[in-house]
């Protein structure tokens, strides 16, 4: 028994002298470039642009229910057949949704949670990974606008999350960039109608197009060949040029309706024939 006992002894004399001979503390390694990672990008939301629009331009729902009108577009989800034209179509759709719920327009948020659900089924996500759909439609018309913000967000989450399980990468990459092409539209259509230097501003975002140029520019030849794709890549560096200002710039009237014209034809030829 006291074989036993005489390592946890030991132990115990040793610990004490530990105490006052504290080890060396070893100094932090220092940042190392080489090793950095860029983290795959997340789904854009122009919702922080349209927040910061209302400080500068002073809009009510009103002014957003026109913009959703006059740029919201609907999709005929049964003539998508290619899986990449459907991913592109849920892009534009999602960002759709957004502006939806900035304008509290019960029915387009209605009508755009379906055409998500059904695009997101056609890329294979599962009817118990759109549950969140049809809870946000209840929200919505019941006029609880934060429920509905949050549940579209968790929605979308849950359709990424269900992409990236499938190592559908591709396909993350184009709801990203069509999404975020749409939201382009809305507010650089905001901004061209309501034009001040300082609202010009909220369209700067070059490490962003930088990311998605890089993001397509790695997708397999077939795919970035398509008529769609292609059209995206090749009109990227233009816009590109147009939202790399400083940080305290501004982008010209004329700038803002190159930007606003470039997204819109991008979009239409996303959601058309």
């Amino acid at each position: 028994m006291m074989l036993r006992f005489r390592p946890l002894l030991l132990g115990c004399l040793v610990l004490p002298f530990a105490l006052t001979q504290p080890a060396p503390a070893q100094e932090k390694a220092g940042f190392d470039p080489s090793k950095a990672e860029i983290a795959p990008l997340g789904l854009p939301s122009p919702y922080d642009k349209f927040l910061g629009l209302d400080q500068v331009l002073s809009l009510n729902f009103d002014d957003w229910k026109k913009v959703y009108g006059d740029i919201a577009t609907d999709v005929v989800v049964d003539k998508f057949t290619n899986e990449s034209d459907v991913a592109l179509a849920l892009g534009v759709k999602i960002a759709d949704g957004v502006m939806a719920i900035k304008a509290r327009n019960v029915q387009g948020l209605n009508d755009c949670s379906k055409q998500i659900e059904d695009l997101a089924k056609k890329l294979g996500v599962k009817d118990e990974e759109m549950s969140r759909a049809k809870t946000v439609r209840a929200h919505a018309n019941k006029g609880e606008w934060l429920q509905v913000f949050m549940e579209l967000g968790f929605l979308q989450t849950d359709i990424m999350k269900s992409l990236r399980a499938q190592g559908n990468t591709k396909r993350r990459s184009l709801i990203i960039t069509a999404g975020w092409m749409q939201g382009l539209q809305y507010t650089a259509y905001v901004v061209k109608n309501h034009y001040s230097a300082a609202a010009s501003n909220y369209l700067r975002e070059p490490v962003l197009v930088k990311a998605m140029q890089a993001d397509l520019n790695n997708l397999p030849e077939d795919i970035k060949t398509s008529p769609k794709v292609a059209a995206i890549i090749s009109a990227l560096p233009e816009i590109l040029q147009g939202v790399n200002i400083p940080l305290d710039g501004s982008i010209s009237k004329d700038g803002v309706e190159k930007l606003n014209s470039s997204a819109k034809g991008i979009v239409e030829k996303i959601t058309g024939d």
